[in-house]
């Protein structure tokens, strides 16, 4: 599991995990306490962001100290950055060459390596 922070031509910096998809957030979570509130169909559209029990992150461009867990109803844990539970929108392929979903439904944003939604 990788969490890195890359410059994009139309979203700025935003942090992508290792396999190049940009990460989300959503304003129907929490991040105090971290809170996923996506479940069910939500979950198979905006794919949490899991990581095995007991294993870090390699991080590059994120801080370590705003790197979290939080977890889920179905006991996996999910990364949080900022407190803030981290997705993926199924379908990535990767290429982070347009804004992605970013501001999808008005409630999903891709996440800057601070933890605060991207630009538009």
């Amino acid at each position: 599991m990788q969490l890195w922070a890359t410059q994009t031509a139309s979203l700025g910096i935003v942090t992508l995990d290792g396999a190049g998809r940009i990460l989300y957030r959503s304003d129907a979570d929490a991040n105090n306490p971290p809170t996923s509130r996506c479940t069910g169909e939500c979950a198979q559209r905006w794919v949490p962001l899991a990581v095995p029990e007991g294993q870090e992150p390699e991080l590059l461009g994120v801080d370590a100290a705003r790197v979290g867990t939080v977890r889920r109803d179905d006991g996996t844990l999910q990364l949080t950055l900022a407190g803030w539970p981290l997705y993926t929108v199924a379908g990535d392929q990767g290429a982070h060459d347009d804004t992605g979903a970013n501001g999808a439904d008005g409630t999903w944003f891709a996440v800057t390596p601070t933890g605060e939604k991207a630009a538009p």
